[in-house]
């Protein structure tokens, strides 16, 4: 029934089992329905206990652990009263909303059509396509005229060597024929003489072999050196959430299980650690070097060990093993799993990385390890790939390579559609990165949103690129107090970034893993 304040207060407090009934606002009819039950709510930091108080310091749910170890002199409310403050809260912003989209209504209403001719962003932006096509022509002049001097060079040794190889190969063709000819004689058989012959005499005129010649395979104009528009948000926000100690000078390598727990590497050991509370538990650890790491839908993690069979360590047992994945005679070097299921990996020939010699290239292998796809040269038959350092992949089927150009750790972002097509190469930001200070990038991932970060190694910028690699944003991790970022990898439930760090050279400190929300990018 509906009453009045004095009834409530005066009458309906006499009324039989009044005291069982349950009033509410009117303002909160057909949005209130029962009496809550939190008995419910479990802790956020504890497995398995209740949360029993609201903690309006930290503005969180909390159990007896909570309070007693994190929590301790904080304010307290019951969690009912926390419940109350939250509703408020939500019906204020509702309200501030509601609002909002009146204002935006009126504004939208006065806004008038813009003459791009007076925009000076748009000017801008004409300027910057000006100048970068300018670059390009540069470019391509100057590489055009390397491509000439390079012609001139071999041109006389290629000549050269055409002609003596035209001779030997001649040579080598009419002694053979003498061969033939004197077994002919030999034999004093006259029905094969009378055969035979005609085949020889032929077999002399014969006195060109061609041996190639220098061609030159023109390149494509594509998107990826001339450049895209894209509309970008540059407001990238980062927090630390928890910071962990590990007992491992560089955490190299970075993989998350579907539990929660991580595998860590720092190349020589690998472990597997529970982040509890702010500690890290290691459950279990193994001596064996690592190249790349990533675990595959059934929980196993797999592993780039340098061999030519991808190592294996079962979810479940822990025990590790060979996996079905093979590309002998070639070595692996990093691995990533797809989205859809696929494994992604680097691969070169048996030797050192550098100088790069034989063969570079990333497979896509599906489940049954069976090769589907191999991306190793361009169109014009040139070599994609130096050393193949990490590997991510976007929703869009895009797959992006850290691709490591010398010994120093100079490097490149490489992007390439699912058709193996270059999308572009990243070469690092131009106001960051420079002959003093050249990119090298070292951790890759893509982000929840399908944008692609990328880590860098000599300075603390963590740089943001869309999907098809093309600069959004950079973000200098440094003013957050996180340095030396090396690996990446997103949570699957809450989006959360993991950032495994490296330390000094010769430092004696071990390094250290967070745990940091990341938005706008």
């Amino acid at each position: 029934m509906l009453m009045c304040t004095k009834c409530k207060e005066k009458i309906h407090v006499k009324f039989k089992f009044a005291k069982d009934h349950q009033v509410i606002d009117i303002k909160d009819v057909g949005v209130h329905i029962k009496t809550l039950d939190f008995s419910n709510l479990k802790c956020s930091e504890h497995t398995g206990q209740s949360a029993v108080m609201f903690c309006t310091t930290c503005d969180m749910l909390v159990c007896t652990s909570c309070i007693s170890k994190i929590h301790n002199g904080h304010g307290f409310v019951e969690i009912s009263e926390g419940y109350n403050i939250k509703l408020e809260t939500i019906k204020t912003e509702t309200t501030k909303a509601k609002e909002k989209i009146k204002d935006l209504t009126k504004e939208k209403g006065t806004i008038s059509p813009v003459d791009t001719k007076d925009s000076k962003q748009y000017k801008d932006l004409i300027l910057k396509m000006e100048a970068h096509n300018i670059e390009i022509k540069k470019s391509a002049d100057k590489y055009t005229e390397e491509l000439k001097s390079e012609l001139k060079k071999k041109w006389y040794e290629f000549q050269v060597g055409k002609a003596t190889r035209k001779i030997e190969r001649v040579q080598d063709s009419l002694n053979q024929i003498i061969l033939n000819a004197e077994a002919l004689i030999q034999s004093k058989e006259a029905e094969k003489v009378f055969i035979e012959y005609k085949k020889l005499s032929t077999a002399v005129s014969i006195d060109d072999i061609d041996p190639g010649t220098i061609s030159f395979l023109p390149g494509q104009i594509s998107p990826y050196n001339v450049g895209s528009l894209q509309v970008v948000s540059n407001a990238v926000n980062v927090h630390i959430v928890k910071q962990f100690q590990t007992d491992i000078s560089k955490v190299g390598y970075l993989s998350l299980c579907a539990d929660n727990s991580l595998w860590i590497s720092d190349q020589d050991v690998i472990q597997k650690v529970k982040p509890v509370e702010h500690k890290l538990t290691v459950e279990t650890a193994f001596n064996i070097e690592v190249y790349g790491m990533a675990v595959n839908p059934t929980g196993d993690l797999l592993l780039s060990s340098g061999g030519s069979v991808l190592k294996q360590i079962s979810g479940t047992t822990g025990k590790l093993t060979d996996s079905i994945y093979n590309v002998d005679p070639l070595a692996y070097s990093a691995v990533h799993v797809t989205k859809d299921d696929k494994v992604i990996v680097g691969v070169k020939s048996v030797g050192k990385p550098f100088p790069v010699t034989g063969r570079r290239a990333i497979f896509v292998m599906n489940q049954k390890g069976e090769h589907e796809t191999i991306h190793e040269h361009n169109k014009n038959n040139i070599r994609i790939f130096a050393c193949v350092k990490s590997i991510t992949s976007t929703d869009n089927g895009n797959i992006c390579v850290v691709d490591k150009l010398s010994e120093d750790g100079r490097g490149r972002v490489v992007v390439l559609n699912r058709d193996g097509d270059i999308l572009q190469i990243y070469i690092g930001y131009q106001e960051v990165n420079n002959a003093d200070n050249p990119f090298k990038p070292v951790g890759i991932v893509t982000t929840p949103s399908d944008n692609i970060i990328v880590a860098e190694l000599n300075v603390y910028i963590f740089h943001i690129l869309n999907n098809c690699g093309h600069l959004i944003t950079h973000i200098n991790m440094g003013d957050i107090g996180i340095s030396k970022s090396y690996s990446l990898c997103f949570t699957r439930t809450t989006g959360q970034l993991y950032i495994g760090c490296t330390t000094g050279v010769g430092s004696s400190e071990k390094a250290k893993l967070y745990e940091v929300n990341i938005s706008g990018c």
